[in-house]
């Protein structure tokens, strides 16, 4: 029962209660400091009054049933990175996370709650609850071993990547990159932590370190027969590309998982492949073509936001050619699409549709439509757009001879886009 520190730990800092809060009325802080790093065991008292405090109940184990349970938790870890079956992992998730264990042994009350940290992640838990376990976490890594060290900076990589905090990301995940030697990790793992840094890179730009780790990945799936990993692999692989400009490799690697989500019948597949190879041609000018392949994605597409990603895709390209009546007939097909599925994750589509159908226009009562939308994407991260608004709000502004709003209006593109890249000093330029 010496472990008991942990659990009473980990469920204050999920609570968000500091330590001074817990102990009023039942012991001192310095006391209650010292049950949580296990130095005391208090007494049957002092331990019944912090429970009751933090509405906590736990579970004995055996050495014998701890060593059974984090085995089946570990497969139904491993199932959900290789697989990410999620609707699965849903169900089966409740057995291991809705109770409060009391491991014998330290290290498996670690390695517990990272298993658990990342099948978080994989099933979307809302983010306010994976935050408190890293927060969690964090505040006991001192006594992680190497591998944990490893889970912890990998699933906090990945946790800030959901939260668009990528170059925080990218820290965490290099961290892990450096531990990769001395954790003593499955290859399973080090190909999905491969994939995982691959993606990071992507997302800050960092194209030819992508290309490189998601190769390292695929190389292992492909010969593992892994095949929804290799087309997450050769897909990110040609995104990479298609951004250096090396439009033939990007398009092999894309034919490549689009023959085999042909011949194994991954049909969940088919928009994003097709949406992908629409962008390859939108990089080329070839309007034509892009078009055809996000037609294409529509009649494959079978999430809504892959709907909305393929009609904004088709209207940007509308866009370029500057065609109004089809910029115009595709806005209203997306406010079709949003107004039969209302859901606050979808709100930056309606600022596209909105901006879009009107931005040809030139028309200086559009400015306060552009203000919303550039706030919009500045709270919610999206400093891409908040970038390319903000330079269309200067353009209309310029347009209309109002220079000096013009100007600012292009200092704070060029801050956003600063944000965007994470770059801090223009020295990083």
């Amino acid at each position: 029962m010496n472990n008991i520190g942990l659990l009473i730990k980990m469920a204050r800092i999920q609570q968000n209660m500091k330590q001074v809060s817990l102990a009023k009325g039942i012991c001192s802080t310095s006391y209650l400091s010292k049950i949580e790093n296990n130095q005391t065991i208090p007494s049957e008292d002092v331990l019944q009054l912090l429970l009751e405090r933090l509405k906590l109940d736990y579970e004995d184990l055996s050495t014998e049933q701890e060593l059974k349970f984090l085995a089946e938790l570990y497969l139904l870890y491993k199932e959900a990175v290789i697989e990410r079956n999620k609707s699965e992992i849903i169900d089966k998730l409740p057995t291991y996370s809705k109770r409060n264990f009391l491991f014998i042994d330290e290290s498996n009350f670690f390695t517990y709650n990272l298993y658990l940290f990342r099948l978080y992640l994989i099933t979307d838990t809302d983010i306010d609850t994976v935050k408190n376990l890293m927060n969690a976490l964090e505040q006991m890594q001192e006594k992680f071993d190497d591998r944990q060290h490893f889970l912890f900076n990998t699933n906090t990589g990945l946790l800030f990547y959901l939260d668009q905090q990528y170059k925080v990301s990218r820290k965490h995940l290099e961290i892990s990159l450096d531990q990769i030697g001395t954790s003593h990790l499955e290859e399973w793992e080090v190909a999905d932590f491969y994939n995982a840094l691959s993606i990071s890179y992507l997302s800050n730009n960092h194209l030819l370190n992508t290309i490189e780790y998601s190769t390292k990945a695929l190389n292992f799936y492909k010969d593992n027969l892994i095949f929804k990993r290799a087309i997450d692999c050769y897909i990110v692989i040609g995104i990479a590309q298609t951004l250096t400009a090396k439009y033939k490799s990007a398009e092999e690697n894309y034919l490549l998982a689009k023959k085999l989500v042909s011949d194994l019948n991954f049909k969940e597949y088919e928009g994003i492949i097709t949406q992908n190879l629409g962008f390859l041609y939108s990089q080329q000018n070839n309007h034509i073509k892009a078009i055809e392949y996000y037609s294409m994605s529509l009649n494959t597409t079978n999430d809504i936001k892959g709907y909305l990603l393929t009609i904004f895709s088709i209207i940007k390209e509308y866009s370029k050619q500057k065609n109004i009546n089809e910029i115009l007939d595709w806005c209203n097909k997306g406010f079709e699409l949003l107004q039969k599925n209302p859901d606050e994750k979808n709100i930056s589509y309606y600022y596209h549709f909105k901006i879009y159908s009107v931005m040809h226009n030139n028309n200086l009562k559009d400015e306060n439509l552009y203000k919303t939308s550039i706030e919009h994407f500045e709270s919610s991260k999206d400093y891409r757009h908040a970038n390319i608004y903000a330079i269309k709000l200067a353009e209309l502004y310029s347009f209309h001879r109002k220079y000096k709003n013009s100007s600012l209006t292009y200092q704070k593109a060029l801050e956003y886009q600063f944000s965007q890249k994470s770059i801090t000093y223009l020295e990083e330029l």
